[in-house]
Formats: structure tokens, C-alpha cells, sequence
């Protein structure tokens, strides 16, 4: 019996680059009685092998891999050999390894970023974010004195029923990880999904939160990370105030990367800095400016399936990104087994929004390539 299929995948009208891509296969359309999906090897139209990370339930097959350039229009042939012996090492790896209240991301055996759950903090955060030059693309800085809770990467809400869950002032509220719930890595993307509390000063319970983050094996001036999350009003009532102090996203940009150092903001619109994107609504911001003598940075991207797409910006020139639709458009109530979810693609780049495609790459994210099956003449 034959023991692999071809996929045709098409870049549609834009221009891919690192492009994550993932395909669904149903185990019924497969030409094996029995797959092992560890065993699974993807190539090019030149026999080049392409890095391929699996995951499977009890009917189907998932593929994930990363489209490393296809031009807007063109379309690209893999043929996928399935119970083929063990993928090959040789085309690199995200690695994940736990250290003392943390989490340590490696790409090719170089630290990209680390999931940080230190008890002594009051929140968890994702940092630093390793740039091409060794320089972080966020600010990590632990003796400040402004803003002492922007800690790179991480979630908050000035007002969780009446809890400040953002600022870390007298009796702020806090976030516990209670379990690891998903730990996976491969030749693509590496995975950890959390469970995590929210509570009050005193560890009271507010809410319950599931909080996923995906690395992609994408290079340092390129870096990809999807964050989704859940808010689920568990324990009851949970009111979620009309707070400028919110995203629940933050970003906190590498200080020399700032506006009031030299940087640049610039939303979907074409608005430039905090005077013209604080408080309008766009489907992504950039923030880009000089980090090591590069110029590097950060665009985060909203998914349209998110309530009150698109989001309105709470984005300060001194350093801040928070997509933020509690202050602008009102707090929310989750009533007792009610949820909230997010979901967000952020970007680490080189150059400026121009020069790093912001715009081509937003494509990539809420409208990805498109991939189907075809025959082996085709």
C-alpha cells in the first residue's frame, strides 16, 4: 500500500515568509491501516526535506510546518511519507527546558525567550526576547522605578472586581499557576499551555484563567509568538472595569526602542506615535526603533474572531503596548461560567514596518495559505 500523499499549497494574493502553516488530515482519507506520527517526513519539489511537527487525536492527523518563502500567486508541492523511520534531526529544533520557576525556550540551541513563574512576582511573564544581535527586543528591568510592573511580556486588568490585577500598589491582585497543562516541542514550534488563578492580595479567587503560547522556529529577526487565552469566571460574578490600566495584553518595548528615544509607532492606518494611535482602534500596531545599534521591532497582531475586533490601543511613546477595549469601549461582566477569550500574534522584527512587511505578515496570521490534497499527476 502507498505509503505517503502530495498537498498543494497556494500563497493566495500575498507574499509568505516564515509563514506558519497547519493542515488537518482526517485518519479515513490516509493511505495506512495503522500511522505512527512520529514517523512522518515532508519535501519540497526538489526533494529537500521540510521540517514537519505532528499532533493527532483519535481521527485525525495535523501537520504544522513553516512556508520559508512563496511568492504572492505561486504555489508550492510537498509529498508527505508517512511510517518512514525518525524525522530528521538536521533541520533544527525548539527545544524547552525547565529551570527553576521558569521555562527556557531554545531555538538551535540558543535561548530565544523564557515563561518565567516566579511565586516572589505577582504575575507571570514571557522574557526576554532574544533579538539578532543578543539584545532583547523587551524591556526586563527589575530595579526601576517607572512602571516596575512592565515586565516584558504579561497579563493584567487594573480592575478585576475592584482588584487592580495590572499595577502592583498595596493589596494588588495576583496570578498562581496551578498547572502545566501542555509541554510540547519539535522541529517547528515549541508549546506551554497554563492554568493559572487569578486572585486577590490575600489569594482569594477572582477568576480562572487557560493561557497558551506558541514559539515559532523562525530566526531571531523574525521571531513569531502566538498568545491565546481564556478568562473564565469560575469561582462567580467577575466584573471586568473600564480601566486604561488593562490590555489584558502588555508589551514593554526595549527603553532605547521607545518614541521618546528615537522610536516609531505606527498602526494599520498609517497613524504615527501615541498622539495619533492612543485610543483608535486598529487591527495591529508596530513599534520600531533602535536596539543595539539595530533597528528592531515589535508588531502584535489582533485575530478578527475576537469580540470588538479591532481593538482600540492603549500605546504610550515611552514604551508601552496594551491592546486595550475595557477603557474605550467599556469594562465587561462574566456572569458565573462565562468566558472571555483572546487571541494575538506578535512579530519581532527587523527593520522598520516597511522594511519587515508588517502588513504582508498580518496576512500571514488571519489569512493563511491555502492547502488541499491532490493526486500524484496533478
Amino acid at each position: 500500500m502507498c505509503n505517503q500523499i502530495k498537498i498543494k499549497v497556494a500563497a493566495g494574493n500575498h507574499d509568505r515568509e516564515h509563514c506558519p502553516v497547519s493542515f488537518q488530515l482526517l485518519k479515513t482519507s490516509l493511505p495506512l491501516f495503522e500511522i505512527n506520527s512520529l514517523n512522518v517526513h515532508m519535501f519540497d519539489e526538489s526533494g529537500a526535506s521540510v521540517a514537519v511537527q505532528t499532533e493527532e487525536t483519535e481521527d485525525t492527523i495535523v501537520l504544522h510546518w513553516l512556508i520559508r518563502e512563496l511568492a504572492a500567486q505561486e504555489t508550492i508541492t510537498y509529498t508527505i511519507k508517512f511510517n518512514e523511520g525518525k524525522p530528521i534531526n538536521e533541520l533544527g529544533s525548539v527545544d524547552i527546558f525547565e529551570r527553576e520557576n521558569r521555562f527556557d525556550i531554545l531555538i538551535d540551541n540558543e535561548l530565544a525567550t523564557s515563561y518565567v513563574m516566579d511565586p516572589a512576582l505577582a504575575k507571570p511573564y514571557i522574557g526576554p526576547i532574544i533579538g539578532p544581535n543578543g539584545k532583547s527586543y523587551t524591556r526586563l528591568d527589575f530595579e526601576t522605578t517607572e512602571h516596575p510592573h512592565h515586565r516584558s511580556i504579561w497579563l493584567g486588568i487594573g480592575d478585576v472586581n475592584g482588584i487592580d490585577a495590572w499595577n502592583e500598589r498595596p493589596n494588588y491582585g495576583k496570578q498562581k499557576i496551578n498547572h502545566i497543562r501542555e509541554k510540547y516541542a519539535g522541529p517547528v514550534f515549541a508549546r506551554i499551555s497554563s492554568e493559572i488563578e487569578w486572585t486577590n492580595f490575600k489569594g482569594h479567587p477572582l477568576m480562572n484563567e487557560r493561557r497558551t503560547f506558541t514559539i515559532f522556529n523562525t530566526p531571531a529577526d523574525a521571531r513569531l509568538i502566538d498568545i491565546s487565552f481564556t478568562l473564565s469566571a469560575d469561582f462567580g460574578r467577575v466584573e471586568l472595569g473600564a480601566t486604561k490600566e488593562a490590555g489584558p495584553l502588555g508589551i514593554r518595548v526595549a527603553e532605547t526602542m521607545s518614541v521618546d528615544r528615537g522610536g516609531t509607532i505606527v498602526n494599520a492606518h498609517g497613524s504615527i506615535n501615541e498622539e495619533e494611535c492612543w485610543g483608535n482602534s486598529a487591527p495591529w500596531c508596530d513599534y520600531f526603533g533602535k536596539v543595539g545599534g539595530n533597528i528592531l521591532g515589535i508588531a502584535t497582531f489582533e485575530d478578527p474572531q475576537i469580540t470588538e475586533f479591532p481593538t482600540y490601543w492603549h500605546i504610550r511613546n515611552y514604551g508601552l503596548i496594551a491592546p486595550n477595549n475595557f477603557y474605550f469601549r467599556g469594562g465587561q461582566v462574566l456572569n458565573k461560567g462565562e468566558s472571555l477569550s483572546y487571541t494575538y500574534r506578535i512579530y519581532f522584527h527587523r527593520g522598520d514596518t516597511q522594511e519587515a512587511s508588517v502588513a504582508e505578515r498580518y496576512q500571514d496570521f488571519i489569512h493563511p495559505p491555502k492547502v488541499k490534497v491532490i493526486k500524484d499527476d496533478e
